[in-house]
């Protein structure tokens, strides 16, 4: 019997903000924690604690040098240990996949130019949940180990191997007690016994602090007593990095465990937070999309005129601010998202005010004269939607009535237009379906007198829109909709349902088993949707069926409904326009609501009716897709730290498939969603008052914003398709229906080549996530991956050609580990691809 070695671990949690504001924490973890533990660490020399996130050292080295020069020299003797490393600790499951990233790279960039420290444990405290593809973006983020706390589905042995998408795998442990496990000294031989049962080998991790906790001054006494006075265990003050270089020694056939750490069995993961405060997910969304694509863009024009925006690197570390795991979920008090909206506010002004130059600038001059310009910043050709406004002087432009690129002319929708006194157009708003490049332009010019040719239609009959695609049509009584492929019917609803809430911040519930109403009637007898107005409009590219609605509490009559229709209507609490658009050309329905919100302590749902069983269906996570399991409300969980409420995140789509069909629900910052009997659930908002109900999650606090008495604008689509969610592309079309076109009008009627691309990617399931310049030198960076779980040969195809590519990892450095051949052939340059795998590249030009 070997001794059992615990490994105390005395620490503090992090929380930028939460319950406290931004400036409350600073005050508690620098003032009140952090000067406590450096005169702990001058009485004694064995005292160890770790620090987690660069958010806060950077505040230190900022306010108090001298604090912070302690630091860094305690950290040189290995006493202060950094762990984690990240500039914040980020939710994994809501952000997209380079935020992810950048968290790290730009706290390890810190980390290392302040202390020439490399962080190798990967500490996650208290995200909720992790996505499954977490593994490779630890490893090739160089972490060796992972300490986690919330969301694995077994807890024996608390040490394993966990496995990404991609077979990469890494050292985890999972905290059994979370972080507290030691924090409490009268219940240290307690908690020993439970975790000795559950370990590994006979290294013991036991963390010694919660979240803004301080030190404890007889830490020292406590570990010699306990020594003492059990012979067969040792107590040492240690790191998470001592605990894991031992581990990796002592551990023999750990088993390897497969998928997301997404499980509420032995602590919670709280997958309502999906849904809290949807704005918040909404601007992340919204900036993470055009963050990406200005940086994208900004790359190419460095390659141009060798100027890179400074402004970009500011930029992303406000919006990692918005990933960070307590304000992604939303789930702190009202006032401490008074900084994020400054945030979203610098985010908003700078980008745009600099996309429109930068845009400028990559365009190439040509020989002909040219009036708009539709990028995208996709690297495959994007066939999609796009609106330009445009401003004309007088007597410029008597009519629009197309456009025309190199030989092909394009129908156009005028949405609205203005007119000079002499009948020239003022300003107009113009729509089309844009054919465009890879990661690159198309010019258009606008044609004022031009015949009409026919092409295929988008045919209308009676409360039927028809395309190529599929049949939709629609209820003239209450505007729901019914979709069919090949006359047979796959889909209904669009319905708004809304729904009790007595939960919180942090968790959904309801007294009620069934909806307090539904557009279709059903609910409880008092309230009802009244539906104002019905109409369809349009134009030969797309149609557009618009639907006023609101919601009563009371109508009177209220009983024998169907015998006496409403006479008296009061308590108008929800007002609602639904926008439904089908495409000629393009085979997906965009739905839009704007919806203004008076009714407290709601859950408001929109559901679509499936005739699918499936007790499966996909589901994009970062980086890949993964499987889950339908019907999840009705999994008796009665023994678990937290019963499965049915609703899980995704990130751009998910996909719901039987017999050779399905059904794809596309968002662009709603991410909770839920498939239950067959029918799809999409959350809108929740509507709670409280920060905890109960007093577990955390304290009980009014949270009055977090009512949503709000106006909003939710965008959502939907994918009818045949065969399966790889051989139809949804992966393509949830990253079309985020990043769209861009459409600007050009500049003094100047004179572009028609189309330019400046990097595209073969074959299609190989998605670009990031073209930047590298951190440390004039390299360009180059990050991208396999979306469909097969074996791939890439080949990238750039504007320029390169002097030389290199296979780097997360952290832009060359690791032996994850070198790839890669073969240079001109501007094209040849890789293959592992399915699921993540490849960062590095170029000199």
């Amino acid at each position: 019997m070997r001794k059992c070695i615990i490994h105390l671990i005395p620490h503090t949690h992090y929380d930028a903000i939460w319950v406290f504001t931004k400036e409350d924490y600073f005050y508690i973890n620098i003032d009140m924690i952090l000067k406590a533990v450096i005169k702990l660490m001058e009485k004694s020399k064995d005292y160890k604690f770790l620090i987690e996130q660069t958010y806060l050292l950077e505040e230190i080295e900022r306010r108090y040098p001298e604090l912070f020069n302690k630091i860094k020299e305690y950290i040189k003797e290995e006493r202060i240990e950094i762990a984690d490393g990240e500039y914040l600790m980020a939710d994994t499951t809501l952000p997209q996949e380079e935020t992810l990233i950048r968290e790290i790279l730009i706290g390890k960039k810190y980390l290392k130019e302040k202390f020439n420290l490399n962080v190798e444990v990967m500490w996650q405290a208290d995200s909720f949940g992790l996505n499954a593809q977490l593994p490779q973006i630890y490893r090739k983020c160089g972490y060796k180990y992972l300490a986690f706390r919330r969301g694995s589905p077994k807890n024996k042995p608390s040490e394993f191997l966990w496995e990404a998408l991609d077979k990469t795998k890494i050292l985890t442990h999972f905290m059994p007690l979370g972080y507290r496990a030691g924090l409490n000294f009268k219940k240290l031989e307690e908690n020993f016994k439970i975790l000795k049962e559950l370990a590994a080998t006979n290294h013991i991790l036991m963390p010694s602090g919660s979240g803004v906790t301080m030190p404890q001054a007889n830490t020292e006494e406590v570990v010699k007593k306990w020594n003492k006075t059990h012979k067969k265990s040792k107590m040492i003050i240690s790191t998470s990095k001592d605990f894991f270089k031992n581990l990796e020694k002592s551990a023999k056939n750990l088993p390897t465990r497969k998928g997301e750490m997404y499980s509420g069995k032995y602590s919670e993961v709280f997958p309502d937070v999906a849904s809290t405060r949807i704005w918040i997910k909404k601007s992340l969304r919204k900036y993470e999309n055009w963050l990406n694509t200005f940086e994208r863009f900004s790359t190419i024009k460095s390659l141009i005129d060798n100027h890179y925006p400074e402004e970009l690197y500011e930029c992303w570390k406000k919006l990692l601010f918005l990933a960070f795991h307590d304000v992604a979920p939303g789930t702190g008090v009202d006032e401490v998202y008074e900084e994020v909206k400054q945030n979203i506010k610098f985010l908003k002004q700078q980008l745009t005010t600099l996309t429109p130059k930068v845009l400028e600038a990559i365009t190439v001059q040509g020989s002909q004269e040219k009036d708009i310009i539709v990028y995208n910043p996709l690297n495959w050709d994007s066939k999609n939607w796009v609106e330009v406004d445009l401003k004309f002087e007088e007597n410029t432009i008597k009519n629009i009535s197309g456009l025309k690129s190199e030989w092909e002319e394009i129908d156009i929708e005028i949405i609205k237009e203005t007119r000079h006194a002499d009948g020239s157009i003022k300003s107009a708003k113009i729509g089309f379906i844009a054919d465009t490049p890879p990661l690159g332009y198309r010019t258009y010019k606008i044609l004022e007198n031009r015949k009409k040719t026919q092409k295929d239609t988008i045919e209308v009959l009676d409360n039927t829109i028809r395309n190529r695609f599929f049949e939709l049509s629609y209820s003239p009584k209450n505007g729901l909709i019914k979709i069919k492929m090949d006359g047979e019917e796959i889909l209904k609803g669009n319905e708004i349902i809304l729904e009790e809430e007595i939960g919180d911040l942090y968790n959904h519930r309801e007294g009620l088993k069934e909806a307090l109403k539904r557009e279709s009637s059903k609910g409880i007898k008092y309230g009802a949707f009244r539906v104002k107005d019905i109409r369809i409009g349009g134009s030969d590219l797309r149609k557009v069926i618009e639907v006023k609605v609101n919601y009563y509490s009371l109508r009177w009559p209220y009983r024998l409904t169907k015998k006496w229709k409403p006479k008296i209507w009061r308590h108008k609490f929800l007002t609602c326009t639904k926008r439904i658009t089908v495409y000629r050309d393009i085979p997906r329905i965009d739905f839009e609501i704007k919806l203004e919100n008076k009714h407290p302590r709601t859950r408001i749902r929109v559901i679509f009716e499936t005739p699918f069983t499936n007790p499966t269906y996909n589901s994009e996570t970062q980086f890949g897709a993964i499987k889950r399991k339908t019907g999840q409300y009705y999994f008796a969980a009665d023994d678990w730290k937290e019963k499965p409420s049915g609703v899980s995140p995704s990130l751009r789509w998910i996909a719901y498939e039987e017999n050779g069909k399905g059904i794809a629900l596309l968002n662009q910052g709603n991410p909770e969603h839920e498939i239950r009997d067959g029918n799809i659930y999409l959350t809108l908002l929740r509507s709670v008052d409280l920060l905890s109900t109960d007093g577990k999650a955390g304290p009980i606090i009014p949270v009055p914003d977090a009512k949503e008495f709000k106006k909003y604008t939710f965008k959502y689509s939907i994918y009818p398709y045949k065969g399966d969610w790889r051989k139809s592309k949804v992966y393509k079309m949830g990253y079309e229906f985020n990043y769209g076109l861009i459409g600007l009008q050009s500049a003094d009627k100047r004179a572009y080549k028609n189309r330019e691309s400046f990097l595209g990617i073969r074959p299609d399931n190989i998605i670009l996530t990031a073209l930047k310049r590298s951190e440390e030198e004039n390299h360009i960076i180059l990050r991208f991956y396999e979306a469909t779980g097969k074996n791939t040969r890439a080949c990238l195809r750039f504007f320029k050609k390169p002097k030389n590519v290199e296979a780097v990892n997360m952290l832009e450095e060359k690791d032996e580990e994850f070198e790839k051949e890669i073969i240079l052939d001109g501007e094209s340059i040849k890789v293959h691809m592992n399915p699921f795998e993540i490849v960062t590249l590095k170029l000199e030009f």
